[in-house]
């Protein structure tokens, strides 16, 4: 969705230049005119397309590093996951049960990624549905709905949010939050 709208943006912007050009082509002689202002709307057109470019191949990346975590917590194979974090790495999660919302201490990746290198026989399956990416170029956020899956039986629901950092030129996960709950997943 995220990128739809970029490409609306575009269009619009594309769309407003061709009809101020028309406009001018009635009522601007000068060619001097006209070409300095298709040079400055060339201009434009091609910083807008970069950035666009820029922040739709950061989304694809950080897409790419969340399924190569999960991927990983599927197969069992941290070697898939612990590249992508940052060293300083925090996870949360928020179990939400009748009582009210009970925040967990916050802690490393370790135990997490022990327990999926330890396991041998389950499958855990996290899969995530509406992923929306934001990102300035340093620092993104990925939101995403989400359902476990131990052995194929859904076991809790919620919201992933990872943030990520660009370090070295190379994006890496500094912060995962999630909620849990046991209801209403369907």
């Amino acid at each position: 969705m995220l990128f739809k709208i970029e490409k609306d943006n575009f269009t619009i912007c594309v769309n407003t230049i061709v009809i101020i050009l028309e406009i001018l082509d009635v009522s601007v002689k000068s060619m001097i005119m006209k070409r300095i202002l298709f040079l400055s709307t060339f201009t434009l057109l091609f910083y807008f397309s970069a950035f666009t470019q820029n922040h739709h191949s950061d989304s694809v990346h950080i897409a790419g590093i969340i399924q190569d975590v999960f991927d990983g917590m599927r197969e069992s194979d941290t070697t898939k996951m612990a590249p992508h974090m940052h060293s300083d790495v925090k996870m949360q999660s928020l179990s939400v049960n009748g009582i009210g919302n009970k925040v967990s201490q916050l802690t490393g990746p370790q135990g997490w990624l022990n327990a999926i290198a330890n396991n041998t026989d389950a499958i855990y399956d996290e899969q995530v549905d509406n992923l929306r990416i934001l990102s300035d170029g340093a620092v993104a956020t990925a939101w995403m709905d989400y359902k476990f899956y131990l052995d194929k039986e859904l076991s809790h629901c919620g919201v992933n949010s990872f943030q990520f950092i660009k370090v070295d030129g190379k994006w890496k996960i500094i912060y995962i939050i999630d909620s849990r709950k046991k209801q209403n997943c369907h």
